[in-house]
């Protein structure tokens, strides 16, 4: 139904909304800890993502709302390309990557506002084909998908070493507090959004020391002239 995420930040919650919030917590619980273990640039973190994929998004869309599954089918999906591309850092101890960071960049901004955009279209399914969502009183279904988008947008940042991923998880999460303050505030989802506001600050915070790709260029650059070789002398 295209009411089905109206009603859960408008209405009273019933059965069905206290469901859907129930799964939405258990989802944001595991982003959260996800975000922690990837801050520490622990592989598990990916897994825990994928499970909040299962937790909250997939459940939701095969219980409510099939069409949905045009944002979960994506969610998951960057939850796997996170996995994947840190499996082409080094390992380091259990489960551990020896991440590099990579700068900021223009184009990589672009590039991820671009998901933000495409990943919003897609949590509104049906919303959008059928007009429901340019309807009246429902600025805060724009808001919250772009919100809930930015955070998987983020993750795949973290995914390809961007420190500022971090912070733009950050924000996003202090948006969604922001939204349902100004709502009807699930306290349960309301909890754990905090946190993932928290584990995003954590994040910048555990990430400033990584090595760049710069630095590792020149250092391996350097490495490369000293010591010279005796068999050029």
């Amino acid at each position: 139904m295209d009411e089905l995420f109206f009603n859960l930040f408008n209405q009273a919650p019933g059965t069905d909304s206290g469901t859907q919030v129930a799964l939405f917590a258990v989802s944001a619980l595991l982003s959260v800890i996800a975000m922690l273990l990837l801050a520490r640039r622990n592989d598990l973190g990916w897994w825990a993502q994928i499970l909040a994929v299962f937790a909250g998004p997939l459940v939701i869309a095969l219980q409510f709302e099939a069409s949905l599954l045009f944002y979960a089918v994506p969610a998951l999906l960057a939850a796997v390309f996170g996995l994947w591309r840190f499996s082409r850092f080094t390992i380091s101890g259990k489960f551990g990557r020896q991440v590099t960071q990579r700068g900021f960049s223009i184009k990589s901004l672009l590039l991820g506002l671009l998901l933000v955009l495409v990943l919003t279209a897609l949590r509104m399914g049906r919303m959008l084909t059928t007009g429901f969502i340019f309807t009246d009183g429902t600025a805060s279904l724009w808001i919250s998908f772009a919100a809930e988008a930015a955070l998987i947008v983020s993750l795949i940042g973290v995914a390809c070493g961007y420190r500022w991923a971090w912070l733009a998880s950050t924000v996003s999460a202090i948006v969604y507090v922001g939204l349902l303050f100004d709502t009807n505030p699930a306290l349960a989802l309301l909890g754990v959004t905090v946190f993932q506001a928290l584990a995003g600050v954590y994040g910048w915070i555990a990430w400033r020391n990584l090595p760049t790709e710069a630095s590792l260029e020149a250092a391996n650059h350097t490495d490369s002239k000293y010591p010279p070789s005796p068999y050029t002398a």
